[in-house]
């Protein structure tokens, strides 16, 4: 008798317990869904940067969120070590109509926390993003893009080319050496950032020394 009454208390405890836990991950989803901002705000806060990137984009993506938001997802990737979310969403947020008035925005607000301007920054580390998931052609060409008329001494390019450098990548060194001649060649960048864009070419051709 008293080990049926034991069964009998075990089993009403974990039909409890399954019930609770059920409830729990219920709640979650639909907070998940519903406030993604805050889902946001609280996977940051207790350093889960991974899931508070998934959930800034949630925010970003069903037309509510701001383009704080995409941002944000860009930046807790970074700090999660994940550089396929560095480029998934540093895409996305490149690619939002409001990204240059949010840039300058930035810059005014922060001026001389970057070396290089903040756009130019946004462009550097998506374009490293890219080199490190094995997509360097995209990161190149991402880092010219906005380059090819301007080149201030730095910027998306000598970003690139500092991690690839480290790296010690000749091969790819080479590539963006042939492209960087290329654009100085082409006679486009602006007659004063041209001993920018020399010095990046001769800190390149030492490298493949």
């Amino acid at each position: 008798m008293a080990r049926e009454i034991t069964k009998l208390v075990f089993k009403t405890m974990l039909v409890t317990l399954l019930s609770i836990v059920g409830v729990a991950v219920v709640f979650f989803l639909i907070i998940s869904f519903t406030a993604p901002a805050a889902m946001a705000r609280l996977t940051r806060d207790l350093g889960m940067y991974s899931q508070s990137a998934w959930f800034s984009s949630l925010q970003y993506a069903d037309g509510r969120g701001d383009i704080e938001n995409i941002e944000l997802a860009m930046t807790c990737s970074s700090l999660a070590g994940d550089e396929a979310g560095v480029a998934e969403y540093g895409a996305a947020f490149i690619a939002d109509s409001r990204f240059a008035e949010y840039c300058t925005a930035r810059e005014e607000e922060e001026a001389g926390k970057y070396r290089e301007s903040y756009t130019q920054f946004v462009y550097g580390r998506v374009s490293i993003a890219y080199y490190r998931i094995g997509e360097k052609e995209d990161g190149l060409e991402l880092a010219l893009s906005v380059n090819r008329t301007s080149f201030d001494e730095y910027n998306a390019v000598t970003d690139l080319v500092n991690e690839v450098i480290v790296k010690g990548d000749k091969p790819f060194g080479e590539e963006i050496l042939v492209s960087l001649t290329e654009l100085g060649a082409a006679d486009s960048v602006a007659t004063e950032d041209v001993p920018h864009l020399q010095s990046v070419i001769d800190n390149l051709t030492r490298f493949m020394a």
